[in-house]
């Protein structure tokens, strides 16, 4: 049979620079078949794990790495271009006026969408200086294999501790985004007891760098609208909905 599929040619936003080893950023991804889209609705404990191994197979030009270990930077960019390669940039969503409180069908280009490439001066960013403790901190781009970690990690928390929610949830989110600790790496339960105790004017700034960081490349995840019933301008941040896998056809 005709292969029918599309593949095009990207530069991940990291460069291939955020790595232990500096990686080729050269990718070449290709439109998902049926058969892609059947292992994507297949019932799984590891979601972002099933669906970076369907990244990966859709790679024709793979880097040196999975994309369940890339920084979620790279990886949702691949998501995006597999998405625009597949049903092409047209992203219907819903969004909120801000002014009006109206909802409403917005579309979106997912071409058009900011994507800002890595700069030397980020690599300034990943390491800090805590204000009270004067701790060095190495600081570390978290990975869709990191956030199933951290979601077992949290499940476990629950399962002991029921009902402890989003105090079990900061804590393995600041524990995920510290790499080493005065040039050491720590671990698990070091590193939980050292995060517990921090002050908290630390944590916070280890939350707002570890946010900047996050910030600082790859695609921007907010979109300026203008409401069609009071004409305001509004900002809405991207969400993925059924319409980015499986979009409407239009009548």
């Amino acid at each position: 049979m005709k292969d029918y599929t599309i593949a095009e040619d990207f530069v991940l936003p990291s460069l291939g620079k955020v790595y232990d080893k500096e990686i080729n950023p050269n990718i070449k991804i290709r439109s998902m078949t049926t058969e892609d889209e059947m292992r994507r609705l297949g019932k799984t404990s590891k979601p972002h794990k099933l669906l970076c191994d369907i990244i990966d197979d859709c790679l024709v030009e793979k880097p040196e790495i999975s994309s369940y270990d890339m920084c979620l930077a790279d990886q949702q960019f691949i998501l995006y271009k597999l998405r625009t390669v597949t049903y092409g940039s047209e992203y219907v969503m819903q969004s909120k006026c801000d002014v009006c409180g109206t909802t409403h069908e917005t579309k979106i280009n997912l071409d058009d969408m900011v994507c800002n490439n890595f700069t030397d001066e980020v690599k300034d960013l990943f390491e800090i200086d805590l204000p009270v403790s004067k701790l060095h901190i190495k600081l570390k781009l978290q990975t869709p294999h990191l956030l199933e970690d951290i979601d077992a990690l949290k499940k476990e928390a629950d399962r002991r501790h029921p009902n402890s929610g989003s105090e079990s949830a900061f804590l393995f989110y600041i524990m995920s985004v510290i790499d080493e600790v005065d040039g050491n790496r720590l671990n698990q339960l070091e590193l939980e007891n050292l995060v517990r105790k921090l002050p908290m004017r630390d944590t916070n700034f280890i939350n707002q760098k570890a946010d900047k960081l996050t910030e600082s490349f790859g695609m921007s995840m907010t979109y300026n609208v203008t409401c069609p019933v009071c004409g305001s301008d509004y900002e809405c941040r991207f969400r993925i909905s059924s319409e980015f896998f499986r979009p409407t056809l239009d009548e």
